[in-house]
């Protein structure tokens, strides 16, 4: 099951680095205009702006990059306590542990990363299946670490 749900993990950050750079491309053109054959301050203006924001889309592309790149090390790692790597299945959750996601739903629960520097980390760190676990205001029963 682990692999599966790591899948569509992969899958929803493929799509999002997708979008991003669909966005990167459409800004490019934006930006690539001749200033020295035109004189129009607006038209100039107009490509700085799409300079600005083709440089700020990079940053959530190389994000996006770097933690699919974790999910698919993930993808070989066996744990039975929650640490880097975990995929922690409880009633309502499945929470990979080591990498920030974005919101997903997969299989009819949601799904949330947990970075190992986030506070809640320490809430569960080496819990194993059959644990509770509280985070936020919620206690969650572990049904299974993989």
């Amino acid at each position: 099951m682990k692999k599966e749900i790591l899948d569509a993990i992969l899958k929803a950050l493929e799509n999002e680095t997708a979008g991003i750079e669909q966005e990167i491309d459409t800004q490019e053109s934006n930006a690539a205009i001749d200033t020295e054959a035109t004189a129009d301050l607006d038209t100039i203006s107009q490509r700085d702006q799409a300079t600005d924001i083709y440089n700020l889309l990079q940053q959530p592309k190389d994000t996006a990059e770097n933690t699919a790149a974790m999910v698919k090390q993930y993808r070989e790692l066996s744990r039975s306590d929650a640490g880097p790597g975990a995929l922690v299945e409880t009633t309502e959750y499945f929470f990979l542990v080591g990498v920030a996601l974005p919101p997903l739903e997969i299989n009819g629960k949601k799904v949330a990363g947990i970075t190992t520097d986030a506070p809640t980390y320490a809430n569960l760190e080496g819990k194993r299946k059959g644990d509770e676990i509280h985070l936020g205001e919620c206690d969650y029963l572990i049904l299974s670490v993989q």
